[in-house]
């Protein structure tokens, strides 16, 4: 104690003014939203399937909506209750106030649900109020607001792409305009690299012009993240004209290089534990590996899981009897690879063909096998 009286004095003297560290208080109205959205972030415990999943789906919904609600009435003038009235907004979080449900729902599904409808109803009426009131708000965060337009955009995309999908006219036009102006309105949103994959979709599934071509309208697009879309989808189109080069230690110690495999049919499959297509689609490469493994066909696994989840996956790679070697940086969809070819959502199974250069970018069910075969011309 009396050293650390000495050591002031001789600061005081020297004319310096100790600096100690401020103690603050945690914000108790940040920490009940924290609560709130980690609802939002939780699972369900391992083996809820089926019936017991939609229960638990149910009651987390109902203690989210009632959690929610509880806060904005708390904080009547606190911007950050739009916030919750956003999750409120979102339908993947409504109630489905569920009264029963049959011991046939593994076979008849969302028939064997019997619902309180009186409830749900209650409840949307609840919900468009809180919507309306926070649509002419003047106090909404710009970070909630430009959720609820890109929410909007999506309601246009919706039924478009639904028409698409059934060979029906679309409104593609209408799609278009909705995309300008919400880039237009958001220029620093993240949105607008997601958005533009959808809307090349849309425009291919209705016969458009080519990829290049579609995005050439956003080249100069004032939402940031568009333009850098626009920017690295050209580089790979650039990229993908040369024979791809790629050199990596595997996780089981093996050297791979596409160099090496010239002359093979390689697929390079873009995937990660937690998803559930990725996993779904593994049966279907092992059978087509099995098959056309010995005539020339090789497999390059890239995994986009956070390094938190490197032993999840090795272990998911026993399980499923994954023999093709695997590529792991950890770094999510911060993957160098991913970040070079412009990967947005995963799988994503690009097929080289024996000189290395890119065929499809979508090499999945049955048509991997048919492109397999093509390419070694059997």
């Amino acid at each position: 104690m009396k050293t650390l009286v000495v050591c002031a004095l001789l600061l005081l003297a020297l004319g310096a003014v100790p600096v100690f560290a401020a103690s603050t208080a945690p914000d108790p109205v940040q920490t009940e939203l924290d609560a709130i959205l980690a609802l939002t972030r939780q699972r369900p415990p391992d083996g809820t399937v089926g019936a017991d999943h939609y229960r638990w789906f149910d009651g987390l919904t109902r203690r989210l909506g009632a959690e929610a609600f509880a806060f904005i009435e708390k904080y009547p003038t606190d911007p950050r209750r739009w916030r919750a009235a956003l999750i409120l907004q979102q339908r993947r979080f409504h109630p489905r106030f569920v009264l029963s449900i049959g011991d046939d729902y593994a076979t008849a599904g969302e028939k064997a649900v019997v619902r309180d409808t009186a409830a749900e109803e209650a409840w949307s009426r609840k919900v468009d109020e809180l919507e309306k009131t926070m649509r002419a708000a003047a106090d909404v965060p710009d970070e909630v607001r430009e959720q609820v337009e890109f929410g909007d955009l999506m309601q246009v995309f919706q039924p478009a792409y639904r028409a698409a999908a059934e060979k029906q006219p679309a409104d593609v036009a209408g799609v278009e305009q909705a995309l300008t102006a919400f880039l237009q309105r958001w220029p620093a949103s993240e949105s607008g690299r997601g958005c533009l994959p959808m809307f090349v979709q849309l425009k291919r599934m209705t016969g458009s012009a080519d990829e290049e071509q579609i995005l050439a309208a956003f080249a100069d697009s004032p939402n940031a993240s568009a333009r850098d879309y626009v920017r690295d989808r050209l580089r790979f189109f650039a990229l993908s004209k040369e024979p791809f080069s790629l050199a990596f230690t595997a996780l089981d110690g093996r050297e791979v290089s596409l160099e090496a495999l010239r002359g093979k049919v390689v697929l390079i499959d873009f995937w990660a534990t937690w998803c559930g297509p990725c996993i779904a689609e593994l049966p279907n490469v092992r059978d087509v590996y099995s098959r056309y493994h010995d005539r020339g066909f090789e497999i390059i696994g890239v995994s986009l899981d956070d390094e938190k989840d490197r032993s999840k996956f090795i272990e998911l790679v026993a399980k499923e009897e994954v023999t093709w070697p695997q590529r792991f940086q950890g770094k999510g969809w911060k993957d160098d690879l991913a970040k070079a070819y412009t990967i947005s959502g995963i799988p994503a199974m690009f097929l080289l063909d024996p000189d290395g250069r890119l065929v499809t970018t979508n090499a999945r069910g049955p048509k991997l096998e048919q492109e397999v075969r093509r390419l070694l011309k059997l």
